[in-house]
């Protein structure tokens, strides 16, 4: 990881509300970083490909659509 993203001046305030369980993860209170990470985990099911904090909204979303429209 990038040394200036490590020293995120927001990281010890994103921390505090992140939902992640993984609290040892290298980029828990980076929003950037896990994102892009989540994102490139093509292999994955989809809801894996969205951290931890946003899997509701996508579970929300994805039971609004109906077949005709998925």
């Amino acid at each position: 990881m990038d040394e200036k993203i490590v020293d995120c001046p927001i990281r010890d305030d994103i921390n505090a509300y992140c939902s992640c369980p993984k609290t040892d993860c290298l980029r828990h209170g980076l929003c950037c970083e896990c994102i892009i990470a989540h994102k490139n985990k093509v292999d994955d099911p989809i809801i894996k490909r969205f951290p931890h904090c946003l899997r509701d909204l996508v579970k929300e979303g994805m039971s609004r659509v109906t077949p005709e429209e998925g």
